[in-house]
């Protein structure tokens, strides 16, 4: 029997690891794209391995963006893919993608928010649901919205305060019709920096953006806009940064200032774009989307974004009720110890007995992924995003929906 040595073991890994990143990275580059894609997928094989697309399959890429995921999907079989984004400039590259000889009669855009993908496929004469075979989510904003100054979602470049993800930027037209209904009941980021109370700014900051300086922040913001409003990111990114000055700090290599504004700019293109909500609203709908056996993949940059998705998955899979996830499990633990100290074992188990778990009822989800899926630090070393990726994936069941975040509309 063979045995090997440390370094020979290492060097088989690099090995493996490169040979992995070389085969993604002619898979993305195997069909030219008639844009420039910007955006690099993240966790592409992870995505496609708990996808498992197979011929004559139809799937959804919620989250189009660069089309990363959505090429990867028909690249690698004969499968139809719907591929839904806000992103007016997204959907565009959509439908460039769609018109290629590779793809054409089996990519098809959508324009639209992703929790409204229901209704989306319902108004494209999908009345026979559930009909899908999978649903793939990239929860966030996506490297060419950061990139572009004009969408005014960087606070390291200067550009006007929008931060809505369904918009070209601050005075710029509409060039499709869905636009303007988009556009129509929605508030950017000028709204909420210049007009909003100072508790109203500093709920945003701490709710979304977890900074425990919100309050001081949000007083910074209201007394500078006093003097002028705010009309741009690097106004605004400039008053933060002066109020609440960072030290330098170590990431791997990296050594940089962490900017004050991070965390609010992150707050507040959350808050504009309902980010958490859309996302309840797809993960409760994919319960009816999806035929049995059909496959949920989920990958998000944020604690809050994790936490709904892990909910969600663990109820519908019979692990964990979505009421009990928002109770501290600890806290009860220690109570129950107290009352057995105090009053003894039958008190104990009275307690216990009234925070016991509701029954859930039968699954509508397997759990694919044991834990939660992290990008290789090969992949984190060539993009930088995927470093705080988190993927987690589903399987549907036959079972009814179980509807852990309230029916579907």
């Amino acid at each position: 029997m063979f045995s090997f040595s440390t370094k020979t073991t290492k060097n088989i890994y690099y090995a493996k690891s490169t040979l992995n990143r070389i085969i993604i990275h002619q898979r993305w580059n195997s069909t030219h794209v008639p844009y420039i894609a910007v955006h690099k997928p993240v966790m592409l094989q992870q995505v496609l391995d708990y996808m498992s697309p197979r011929p004559g399959g139809i799937y959804c890429d919620l989250t189009f963006g660069d089309g990363g995921y959505t090429k990867a999907l028909l690249d690698s079989t004969d499968c139809k893919v719907y591929a839904v984004d806000q992103d007016p400039t997204a959907y565009e590259k959509a439908l460039q993608m769609a018109d290629m000889d590779a793809y054409r009669g089996r990519l098809f855009p959508l324009l639209g928010r992703f929790g409204q993908i229901d209704k989306l496929l319902r108004d494209n004469h999908h009345d026979n649901i559930p009909f899908l075979d999978g649903m793939v989510m990239d929860i966030g904003v996506s490297s060419a919205q950061l990139e572009t100054a004009s969408r005014g979602f960087s606070y390291k470049l200067d550009g006007p305060l929008d931060m809505r993800m369904f918009s070209r930027g601050k005075g710029v037209e509409p060039k499709i019709e869905q636009e303007n209904e988009l556009l129509s009941r929605s508030i950017s980021a000028y709204e909420v920096v210049n007009y909003y109370s100072r508790e109203q700014i500093a709920d945003i900051i701490y709710q979304y953006g977890g900074d425990r300086l919100s309050r001081k922040i949000a007083s910074a913001i209201v007394t500078a806009r006093q003097k002028s409003p705010f009309s741009t990111t690097a106004e605004l990114a400039a008053v933060i940064q002066k109020a609440c000055p960072q030290p330098r700090w170590q990431r791997g290599d990296d050594d940089m200032v962490r900017n004050s504004a991070a965390r609010t700019f992150q707050a507040i293109r959350i808050y504009v774009n309902d980010e958490l909500g859309e996302l309840k609203s797809a993960l409760r709908t994919s319960e009816y989307l999806l035929k049995p056996k059909g496959r949920l993949v989920a990958v998000t940059f944020h604690s809050l974004e994790d936490k709904i998705v892990k909910t969600f998955m663990h109820h519908c899979a019979g692990r964990r009720s979505a009421k009990s996830a928002a109770v501290n499990q600890f806290s009860i633990k220690r109570q129950v110890n107290r009352q057995r100290r105090k009053y003894g074992d039958a008190a104990a188990m009275e307690l216990e007995d009234n925070q016991s778990e509701e029954e859930l009822g039968e699954p509508s989800f397997t759990l694919c992924t044991k834990g939660v899926i992290q990008a290789s630090k090969d992949e984190m070393e060539d993009n930088a995003r995927s470093r705080s990726a988190k993927l987690r994936a589903a399987e549907r069941t036959t079972a009814a929906p179980l509807e852990p975040f309230g029916p579907s509309e």
